[in-house]
């Protein structure tokens, strides 16, 4: 009898808990949303990586161009990642982006990745059979189905960081620290020595995202991001050209795609807009903002 009772009590309690998970996840997604901007009709999406996080301010291009933002981006993304995410937002929003912006920089690619556990961060669209798909090829089976099955655990602290601002709805960036004398020591003794690998694994993923994009009758602005001059100069000058070769001459042969390069000597050489010599600070994030706006409204 006393065995009953217990058993009563901790199915009870089972049961009560995957409420309560249940019940907290709707919260966590629905403020993760928010911050990617999915939960409105969005007329143009922003794909890009932490340059891209650090450049574009979505509630300010919103008040430029008097259109709906979706920033899906994300520190330490790949082609390969940013292909799941675009496809990932089609499917659960279709037909109504007419617009992709989608960040390019020199490492695109390179086939080299920032974070090797990246995948971590479709954790909580797990219910969507694409994504789902995704994080299953890549994340061990242990962590896998503990995810699948307690859905709070899906969001770690780099994801919960992006619900509370979703909820708060303050995009900007808030660093206002610039580039150190100190950070461009190693750079100018590295000026010349990064090659700009042309990974054709990785262009097939970039063109197949293109793609993709243009199934979705949306037109595609492909834009090459700044960076602080000192950094610039450490990839091989000859490949970051052809690298920009490629785009504009992939922009020209294919419908519905533009490309632009914001490499300009006026953004490259103000130390100002960078916090480091990869990202910008906010008074950088307002130049780009405001570039990218122009270009939406005038195209």
């Amino acid at each position: 009898m006393k065995h009953l009772v217990f058993l009563k009590k901790f199915a009870a309690l089972v049961l009560l808990f995957f409420i309560l998970d249940f019940l907290i996840s709707i919260i966590l997604i629905n403020g993760l949303d928010k911050y990617y901007g999915f939960s409105k009709q969005a007329n143009v999406l922003i794909s890009g990586s932490s340059m891209a996080m650090s450049g574009f301010n979505r509630e300010e291009i919103e008040n430029l161009t008097n259109m709906k933002i979706a920033t899906y981006t994300h520190e330490g993304v790949s082609v390969d990642e940013r292909l799941a995410m675009i496809d990932h937002f089609f499917l659960e929003y279709p037909n109504s982006v007419k617009t992709v912006v989608y960040e390019v920089n020199p490492y695109i690619f390179s086939g080299s990745r920032t974070s090797e556990n990246v995948y971590t961060i479709f954790y909580p669209y797990m219910d969507n059979k694409t994504i789902d798909k995704f994080v299953k090829e890549r994340a061990p089976l242990k962590d896998y189905y503990l995810n699948k099955i307690i859905r709070t655990k899906r969001f770690d602290s780099r994801l919960m960081r992006l619900v509370f601002i979703g909820y708060l709805g303050k995009y900007d960036n808030l660093k206002t620290g610039v580039v150190d004398s100190a950070m461009l020591v190693p750079l100018i003794a590295q000026k010349g020595t990064r090659p700009v690998r042309m990974n054709p694994v990785k262009k097939d993923v970039f063109e197949n995202t293109m793609d993709l994009i243009r199934a979705n009758n949306a037109n595609i602005i492909l834009v090459m991001m700044p960076m602080y001059y000192a950094k610039l100069e450490t990839f091989d000058e000859n490949g970051f050209q052809n690298l920009c070769k490629y785009f504009e001459t992939y922009s020209l042969t294919t419908e519905h795609v533009r490309f632009i390069n914001l490499n300009s000597e006026s953004m490259i050489k103000n130390r100002q807009y960078y916090s480091d010599p990869l990202h910008f600070n906010v008074f950088g994030q307002k130049q780009i903002t405001g570039l990218i706006s122009s270009y939406i409204v005038e195209n």
